[in-house]
């Protein structure tokens, strides 16, 4: 098995989780769908670090607060290599600015911290939903591009106002990811006890 990733996100709120992760329910039926539970907004990819690099990043933003962050969906969109996207997901109409700083700044911190290289992409706030069967991106691309161009939006605003700390699940066959830190967005430090078990 592969090295586990590590990264920072913003959950997205277990209240509306289940309504945008129904706006995928037609897509095509090979293609993974994340848990509610999984669904968050990617801050900083730090990849496969060691634990140790990763708890560092976290700290990194030790003393940082922002206020809860609202969104609203704004559209479809294909991720990774436009020729085999990996993934699919939501682009936002609320709060695309507003998270687009937050990615760049906050995210630049914690990779720093992690001694991981810089972002090198343009911000892209975004959740990702779906996923081709692997090896199988390249086959769905055009189906995938159809469903998209009158695929439903999720209606429900959310109400960012977390951040955590993820890696991989011990069993992805259910969940992909799993939440070790946890804390307000609001507050400035990590006040709470890790979250192994989530």
């Amino acid at each position: 098995m592969s090295r586990a990733n590590w990264f920072l996100a913003l959950p997205l709120p277990a209240e509306v989780a289940p309504a945008w992760l129904a706006a995928a329910a037609t897509a095509p039926p090979p293609l993974r769908r994340f848990h509610p539970d999984d669904l968050h907004l990617t801050l900083a990819f730090l990849g496969p670090c060691e634990e140790a690099a990763a708890l560092a990043a976290w700290r990194g933003l030790d003393g940082l607060s922002h206020p809860p962050i609202a969104i609203r969906a704004g559209g479809w969109r294909a991720l990774g290599s436009p020729k085999a996207p990996s993934a699919y997901g939501l682009t936002l109409a609320e709060g695309h600015a507003e998270l687009g700083d937050l990615l760049r700044e906050w995210g630049a911190l914690a990779l720093a911290a992690a001694g991981c290289p810089p972002e090198r992409r343009p911000a892209l706030p975004h959740l990702t939903l779906l996923r081709p069967p692997r090896r199988q991106a390249e086959a769905w691309r055009e189906s995938m591009a159809a469903w998209m161009a009158t695929a439903p939006l999720p209606q429900p605003p959310a109400l960012l106002s977390r951040l955590a700390l993820y890696t991989w699940a011990a069993d992805r066959r259910q969940r992909l990811f799993r939440m070790v830190r946890s804390r307000a967005l609001a507050s400035p430090f990590a006040a709470e006890s890790p979250t192994w078990g989530q």
